[in-house]
């Protein structure tokens, strides 16, 4: 495999009266890294194979084997599990390189929350084993607190204790439940999603839409879901960068119907939100991830005919109100998608075909990506 390569031309400062010359960027140079993975363990977990976010440096964290785990550059390390857990995943790290995720007890629903920081003996538990119908995902902010669920409660925890329960915003349905954490940006903002589910002698009442709740306490608020009062589409917000923007996606899932689009809010949240482009050849789009500030947003593009993909995904990744762009793949014809971004333009993903599946980091994204031709 050839990983895309190629060399940026280095900006240099000149030298004027008031100063010395500035100091030039490091060169950045396009790449592909394949990383690697953790080593076969026992089966019995849930967790799908992820980069799921992207720290300083040359930092990734996700899920490697099933098992929680963090890459230095392509370098896999193990996070250590505890007696008693089988499986589980880093979700986020913070720019100190505090990790936060979930783990799953062997034989079990029951998941907690954790906190690691690289090289340490153990984990940190945040929360007593507990059943939960929802993934529980669990995110660190630069400041240290993690917000979560704790089996169905979203909480967040300061220094390694329960702070305060996200409650729902003012008005909500009472009904309505709190499904996900699905994010933190570096204020402090807390990102989840709520579903209100009740069936009536009318019908179906159905209503799913992002809650943000804001960095230091007070009230949630709820952000207009991309669709009302169609229980065959979901509104799945995936991430919130440093300025508020919240981006997402709209799923339809029904019998031989699969349908994407991506979203986007801004803060504060008084106007609905916009849908992105798809990327040409492709019908279908889903946003996984926001980068902290410049408004990258990364995911994967498909198109879905008969129960199928009649061609490839493709790894995408889009800057502010641009075009959809993909990034390649090592392996000609593979599946690609890509689920991180950093503010640093690397981006991680991976890529699937009939003899492999691995997990990439693109480094120097925006040069590497491309729009479709033909």
């Amino acid at each position: 495999m050839t990983a895309a390569a190629g060399a940026a031309v280095a900006l240099v400062g000149l030298i004027t009266a008031a100063g010395p010359a500035a100091a030039a960027p490091p060169l950045c140079k396009p790449d592909v890294l394949r990383l690697e993975a953790l080593p076969a363990g026992a089966p019995g977990g849930t967790f799908v194979d992820r980069v799921n976010a992207l720290g300083r440096g040359d930092l990734a964290v996700g899920t490697s084997r099933q098992r929680p785990a963090y890459w230095q550059g392509a370098r896999v390390h193990a996070v250590p599990l505890p007696a008693g857990y089988a499986s589980g995943e880093v979700r986020s790290v913070n720019s100190k390189g505090l990790m936060a995720g979930t783990l799953k007890q062997a034989g079990s629903d029951n998941r907690v929350l954790f906190t690691y920081r690289k090289g340490a003996a153990s984990v940190r538990l945040l929360s007593a084993p507990a059943p939960s119908p929802y993934e529980g995902k669990a995110f660190v902010s630069d400041t240290g607190r993690v917000a979560g669920l704790d089996g169905t409660v979203a909480k967040e925890w300061v220094d390694g204790q329960p702070a305060r329960t996200l409650e729902l915003p003012p008005g909500s349905d009472p009904r309505t439940r709190i499904t996900e954490v699905n994010g933190v940006n570096k204020r402090g903002d807390i990102l989840g999603s709520a579903l209100l589910h009740h069936e009536t002698q009318d019908g179906f009442v159905y209503r799913s839409y992002p809650v943000v709740w804001p960095a230091g306490g007070g009230p949630a608020q709820g952000l207009t879901p991309a669709s009302e009062g169609d229980y065959s589409r979901t509104t799945e917000p995936t991430g919130i960068d440093n300025a508020g923007t919240v981006v997402g996606h709209e799923s339809e899932g029904w019998r031989d119907i699969r349908r994407d689009v991506g979203h986007l809010w801004s803060a504060p949240y008084t106007a609905a939100s916009t849908a992105s482009p798809d990327l040409p050849g492709q019908s279908e789009l889903i946003a996984n991830a926001i980068s902290p500030t410049g408004r990258v947003v990364v995911g994967m593009a498909y198109s879905w005919e008969d129960f199928g993909y009649p061609k490839p995904t493709q790894a995408t990744y889009r800057t502010g109100d641009g075009p959809v762009r993909t990034l390649p793949t090592p392996t000609a014809g593979a599946h690609g998608e890509a689920t991180a971004v950093s503010g640093d333009n690397r981006v991680a993903g991976g890529e699937s075909s009939p003899t492999a599946s691995r997990l990439l980091v693109w480094t120097c994204a925006s040069q590497q990506a491309t729009i479709p031709q033909g």
